[in-house]
């Protein structure tokens, strides 16, 4: 075991850290929008969208994200080809390979998370939205105020298992030419054929990359849960006193 070599390497891969974050976060975000979409679309059952929303969620959660990334790699060319002889102006040859990465794994996230979404969204106690607009709420102000705020704490937990998961899969995308922690460690351990000791410094590197952004998500879900369960109570707590000085009041006279 070549410490010394671990201990010059690590600055290296360091340097290439936030490619992988970008990816994942910008994967994630894009990804999470076209989730609400297809989760909204699957719950109000929209004819024929919704079916083909289904399959796709069937497709992409079925197969790994190694082919998909393979799929959108040679297809995504293959049809702005098509689009250009279709009298599209657009141009296949230029399409970098962080917007194919970025494609295929903000397609998987919004197949995952829309079912992330549909299961918090089902947790939610219906009876709570049919009492919101039982007295006279909106259906958009009782999802606002009844249904979301309880969505978000049970949504928190598998959106940060999927997300962690998300940055190691971005190890994948040296597959199509981009630089980032996996593709530097194999360039690095290629120099002195010390694969072990690059790849170690790589695991150590995930391992607080996702131990940060875990305790992140972690955190913030406390922060949520406190938030929307706790607010409540206090509320009561505070109204509490002013009741009994009034009981005492009206006791004492």
């Amino acid at each position: 075991m070549d410490f010394h070599f671990m201990i010059d390497s690590l600055p290296k891969l360091i340097s290439v850290i936030p490619m992988t974050i970008y990816i994942s976060v910008v994967s994630v975000i894009v990804g999470f929008a076209l989730a609400a979409i297809i989760a909204i679309v699957r719950e109000k059952k929209i004819k024929v969208l919704s079916q083909i929303f289904a399959v796709l969620v069937s497709f992409v959660r079925g197969t790994p994200i190694l082919v998909q990334l393979y799929v959108i790699y040679y297809g995504l060319p293959q049809f702005l080809y098509y689009l250009q002889n279709q009298g599209v102006n657009v141009k296949p040859g230029s399409l970098p390979h962080l917007v194919i990465a970025i494609s295929a794994y903000s397609l998987n996230a919004a197949a995952n998370l829309s079912e992330t979404i549909r299961s918090a969204y089902h947790s939610v106690d219906k009876d709570q939205y049919q009492a919101a607009l039982s007295v006279g709420m909106t259906p958009s102000l009782s999802m606002r105020r009844i249904v979301i705020p309880q969505l978000i704490p049970n949504l928190i937990p598998n959106f940060s298992n999927f997300f962690l998961d998300l940055i190691k899969d971005t190890a994948l995308v040296y597959n199509i030419g981009i630089i980032e922690i996996m593709a530097k460690s194999n360039i690095i351990a290629s120099f002195g054929f010390k694969y072990l000791e690059t790849y170690l410094d790589a695991l150590l590197l995930y391992l607080v990359i996702c131990f940060v952004f875990g305790k992140i998500l972690s955190l913030t879900e406390t922060y949520v849960t406190r938030r929307v369960f706790s607010g409540k109570t206090h509320s009561v707590i505070k109204k509490t006193p002013q009741v009994d000085e009034t009981e005492a009041k009206v006791g004492g006279n």
